[in-house]
């Protein structure tokens, strides 16, 4: 039994007894703990302010539950101007979901926290939000362990100089023009779709936000991120499922998948 002090991103909260919450947490020293935040939905409480999608540094008690116990917070940042439009908090969730769906409970990875921070700090500053969240989502894949060779043609070995360009999303492998087989679960995207994802890929964190995905080649993008997670991990998250409805994502790009 401990007391001990994190940097915390506050991924999700549900009402737990009369005026409790359930806190799930992504911890920069203790990587995803679910927590009790005791009277936090009485606007009077210390705790009042712990709310999803922000950054609070935490004071924790760790006991023989469980569960730990948020016993202190002060807020580092809100993003308000994410949380302030519905399109823009949509995207944050997603980053909130793929954490807690890729993680286990007290497995550290500190390298996840910048990335989550820099996509929220994007989405609050009006960046453009397709191309913030879903940079920062393909690097949070890399660091999970889900990284597609996706740089060479799997038969010849070149880096593809004209499109389509075939996606194996089941083994992880690229196919040029030339080369593409007739399996059921490549996906065709144009040439300038894998150069952004590719340009993504070696951002590091301070460059997040850089080369913009729009039009067909973001709807592209977003559907081979929707197809991989749900390739990977046998389930989409929820508001990955939103975002496509709400947001007409992926419908463009549809049309080069097979």
């Amino acid at each position: 039994m401990a007391q001990y002090q994190d940097h915390m991103l506050i991924l999700k909260s549900r009402p737990y007894r009369e005026s409790d919450a359930l806190i799930t947490a992504f911890g920069l020293k203790s990587g995803k703990i679910g927590a009790i935040a005791k009277g936090t939905r009485r606007a009077k409480n210390r705790l009042a302010g712990l709310y999803p999608l922000s950054y609070t540094v935490c004071e924790i008690y760790h006991g023989r539950s469980n569960l730990d116990t948020i016993t202190g917070t002060d807020l580092v940042e809100g993003f308000s101007g994410m949380r302030q439009d519905l399109s823009r908090l949509s995207w944050g969730m997603l980053l909130a979901d793929l954490v807690d769906e890729m993680w286990e409970e007290r497995d550290a990875a500190p390298a996840v926290f910048p990335w989550v921070v820099g996509g929220w700090e994007g989405l609050a500053q009006g960046a453009n939000a397709l191309t913030i969240t879903l940079t920062a989502c393909w690097h949070l894949l890399q660091l999970a362990g889900y990284y597609p060779q996706w740089e060479t043609c799997e038969v010849c070995g070149r880096v593809p100089d004209d499109g389509p360009v075939a996606l194996d999303l089941v083994h992880d492998r690229l196919y040029c023009t030339r080369h593409r087989p007739g399996d059921d679960h490549l996906v065709s995207v144009f040439l300038g779709t894998w150069r952004t994802w590719r340009r993504w890929m070696e951002l590091d964190v301070n460059r997040l936000g850089q080369y913009e995905a729009k039009g067909a080649i973001g709807a592209q993008i977003f559907t081979v991120f929707r197809r991989y997670v749900q390739s990977h991990i046998g389930r989409l998250p929820r508001s990955l499922q939103f975002l496509q409805e709400v947001e007409n994502i992926g419908v463009e790009g549809e049309d080069l998948t097979t």
